[in-house]
């Protein structure tokens, strides 16, 4: 098992997973993606990661139906989830702090750099 991070990028768009997964892994991450969120839940469970980058409207099932069945299971609850949408904050931004999410990132307004400088001071933080 590798020391690094373990982040779990999940969005339906092979092009967005593969620039977040190239930076991150520049920046020290280990990286793993899924295109959907069926696909996702079972790769959470084999691969406990240390944070998840979630989009929202994707096939199967959606971002805010992922967070909440890993906000209701002991084992995920804590890991910290960001949702990495193109919905403006207004659309979803209220929801997904309801649910849980450490954080609401509309894609275009984060730099893939500025994202994994997020991941990383949310990793430091000791878990409350």
């Amino acid at each position: 098992m590798s020391d690094k991070p373990n982040v779990l990028i999940v969005d339906d768009e092979e092009g967005v997973l593969a620039m977040y997964k190239i930076k991150l892994e520049m920046e020290g991450f280990s990286v793993f993606t899924a295109l959907d969120g069926q696909t996702a839940l079972e790769m959470i469970s084999k691969n406990k990661p240390d944070v998840i980058l979630l989009d929202i409207i994707m096939p199967k099932l959606n971002g805010f139906d992922i967070l909440k069945i890993l906000k209701s299971d002991k084992e995920t609850a804590n890991i910290p989830v960001f949702l990495l949408t193109n919905l403006p904050q207004e659309s979803g931004g209220e929801k997904g702090k309801e649910l849980g999410a450490a954080g609401y990132l509309v894609k275009a307004d984060y730099e893939p750099a500025v994202l994994a400088g997020m991941i990383k001071e949310v990793i430091k933080r000791p878990a409350s």
